[in-house]
């Protein structure tokens, strides 16, 4: 499934897991992610291949292949791709539940949601994401 920038490949999904986590191949090929927070999981980055700037709380770092990143439930944070190759990621989320908004977001209408800002908010908020604004400049 593709949505926002990116691609998702679920590798494994809550029922795998009994609701431990759920483990998601991204290919990250669009613009930054708004800066953002998760209030009910963690959420945990693995580089597989590209370079990605990284925003956590209130500063940047680059991350390449080979890097790991967990970001604390609660942690502002947002993606931002470096250079014009997408980013490959492992992308784990712990518990599960966040990965229904790109669903949601694929059902209800990119387009529809992509200019209407604050519905696109809503539809975070239900999955327990703040939208905190756009990703920061450094």
């Amino acid at each position: 499934m593709s949505a926002l920038g990116s691609t998702y490949t679920t590798k494994a999904d809550r029922e795998a897991t009994r609701g431990a986590y759920v483990l998601v191949e991204e290919e990250f090929w669009g613009g930054p992610t708004p800066l953002h927070r998760h209030l009910e999981s963690e959420e945990a980055f693995y580089v597989l291949s590209g370079e990605v700037a990284v925003w956590l709380d209130t500063s940047e770092m680059l991350a390449t292949a080979g890097s790991f990143l967990l970001v604390p439930r609660g942690l502002p944070h947002g993606l931002r791709r470096v250079g014009d190759e997408p980013v490959r990621l492992l992308t784990l989320v712990s518990p599960p539940g966040f990965e229904r908004f790109f669903d949601d977001v694929v059902r209800k209408g990119e387009p529809a949601l992509l200019s209407d800002p604050e519905r696109l908010a809503e539809l975070a908020a239900a999955s327990g994401t703040e939208v905190l604004g756009d990703y920061p400049t450094a």
